[in-house]
């Protein structure tokens, strides 16, 4: 009888497993939906652009100037490959590689914490949140598209601190070279957590040769990592690479203001509690871990700090948390050094914070069934929060069964996702419709603004490099402005487009007054629209002058 029902137990706990799972995967696939049907914004237009150009040969840098590292157009690129020309393909490619960055999450944490349910609610917290949390012009960009690279690179530097072996830091060296590509500030992380791996290191007493071959290793895999697709540029946009950053890198773009406003700490700090609102739960939960991480030693002590539970009482699973926290506290160093404090800066802090959060989640647990009073009143909290987060999200998708039930038009389903004078969707829509209308296949179109994106929708190419109006009147490029402005006015003779398009209101932190204003300060430009254009039409903020 005893084992009749220790055996009915086991199916029971089996199926109930099976069900959690399976409602798992439910609200994953709920909380992706939405996200298919996202548009494109300013800078997901540039890398469609440019990756769409790849995909006619073209090559980035050479055929069109932008300031982000390379890697990104190349996931675009792969987008396109997979599922066809479109902003679906972008956005369905993002919920796929959404899956693989929660891959790289489950095997940090599984490494750093060796717990399988630890590893598996941050994989599941980590796709949620981004799905959820994340909003439509941050997702899709170079930061999401790095978190994988980053997750492997700290998780080689605990494998090898856990087994004594230098040879996984072969694989964090390749992750970390593969991550700069998609940003150089990926470099703060990894040296922040490299530091940490050299004070386990000293720890444990590593003998000094084999801290320095694993040191060797580690540069040999960030050699490797960087290795493809520096051989790519080689010849192919490189040297047109080292002169956007040299001139932009280190000069206008980071003297440009982004969400601060204002001057002074307090300016920054509205930003931030906007962010803190959105993600509070998470926020909560992961704070909450990087206490326990920090504290562990007070705990076992006999400090006032909740004993934990006994299969983390050891003393080196929990000195391996020091790294998750690592991991979050460079990255959010990383976004107050950019200053700009955009949200998809803050995208590889999802990172750690989701494996610091699901460790929270289950030390509760532990707690829970041990029925800790103050646990009782935690477990309140959190499901008030998640209630109400859950609740500011309902809207979302009331229009979308809306918009799929046809009870909304296109046009009003993509109203929400105007944004003020930053970006309209349905502006650039009607302006790539038009020029798509109005010119052959063949045929080049010149957005003087910061809008690739309208050529990009339009499949009408530019007939010139400068994709971006700043790069003509930015002062800071001063030495070599009047060599660009001649050789962009070169193009643009050379090869005249039908249309040039100037726009109204495009405001960017390298452009606060907007692409129309900038047109002012290029007159020989000016002169041209002004002597071989005329005015034909305005569709919202797009001015069209036609060659004629």
């Amino acid at each position: 009888m005893v084992g009749r029902r220790r055996g009915q137990r086991g199916s029971e706990m089996r199926l109930g497993g099976r069900w959690i799972k399976l409602i798992s995967l439910v609200i994953l696939i709920l909380a992706a939906l939405p996200t298919l049907l996202y548009p494109l914004t300013r800078d997901q237009g540039a890398y469609a652009y440019i990756a769409d150009l790849m995909m006619q040969g073209g090559v980035p840098y050479r055929d069109a100037w932008d300031l982000k590292p390379p890697a990104v157009y190349f996931v675009y690129w792969l987008a396109f490959a997979l599922f066809g020309h479109s902003e679906f393909a972008v956005r369905l490619l993002d919920v796929l590689y959404t899956l693989l960055s929660a891959a790289s999450v489950y095997l940090l944490a599984r490494e750093v914490f060796q717990d399988r349910r630890i590893a598996s609610l941050s994989a599941w917290l980590y796709a949620f949140c981004y799905y959820l949390l994340v909003h439509f012009y941050a997702a899709a960009n170079p930061e999401s598209f790095m978190v994988p690279f980053l997750a492997a690179s700290v998780y080689g530097m605990v494998r090898a601190v856990r087994s004594r072996n230098h040879l996984p830091l072969l694989l964090s060296g390749v992750a970390s070279g593969f991550s700069f590509w998609f940003k150089p500030t990926a470099g703060v992380v990894v040296l922040a957590a490299l530091a940490w791996t050299g004070l386990e290191m000293w720890r444990e007493r590593w003998s000094t040769g084999k801290v320095l071959r694993g040191l060797a290793v580690f540069f040999l895999g960030g050699l490797l990592g960087l290795l493809p697709i520096g051989l790519y540029l080689y010849g192919h946009g490189l040297g047109e690479l080292l002169e956007l950053w040299h001139v932009y890198g280190t000069g206008a773009y980071l003297g440009a203001r982004g969400l601060v406003l204002g001057d002074g700490p307090l300016a920054m700090l509205d930003v931030i509690m906007r962010y803190l609102r959105d993600w509070q739960l998470l926020v909560w939960l992961s704070l909450a871990g990087v206490c326990r991480v920090l504290l562990r030693r007070q705990g076992n002590r006999g400090s006032h700090v909740p004993p934990l539970p006994n299969r983390w009482q050891g003393d080196a699973s929990l000195r391996r948390g020091e790294a998750v926290v690592v991991f979050l506290l460079s990255s959010i160093a990383v976004v107050l050094l950019q200053g700009k404090l955009f949200e998809y800066h803050w995208i590889p802090a999802l990172a750690p914070a989701a494996i610091l959060s699901a460790a929270s989640l289950i030390w509760l647990r532990q707690e829970w069934r041990d029925t800790d009073p103050q646990s009782v009143f935690a477990v309140v909290v959190i499901v008030g929060l998640l209630l109400w987060t859950g609740y500011d999200h309902l809207a979302r998708y009331r229009r979308m069964v809306a918009y799929l039930s046809r009870r909304m038009s296109v046009e009003q389903y993509y109203a929400q996702f105007d944004i003020g004078q930053d970006f309209s969707r349905t502006g650039s829509l009607r302006a790539a419709t038009y020029l798509r209308e109005h010119t052959g296949a063949d045929e080049t179109a010149l957005i003087w603004g910061a809008e690739p994106l309208v050529n990009f929708l339009a499949r009408r190419r530019s007939p010139t490099k400068y994709i971006f109006s700043y790069m003509l009147v930015d002062p800071d490029g001063a030495p070599l402005l009047e060599a660009r402005r001649q050789e962009f006015l070169n193009e643009v003779l050379g090869a005249p487009p039908v249309y040039i398009v100037v726009v109204e209101n495009d405001v960017t932190p390298l452009t606060p007054l907007g692409s129309r204003v900038l047109l002012e300060e290029f007159s020989a430009f000016e002169e041209l629209l002004e002597s071989r254009y005329r005015f034909e039409a305005q569709v919202e903020d797009y001015l069209f002058y036609r060659r004629g």
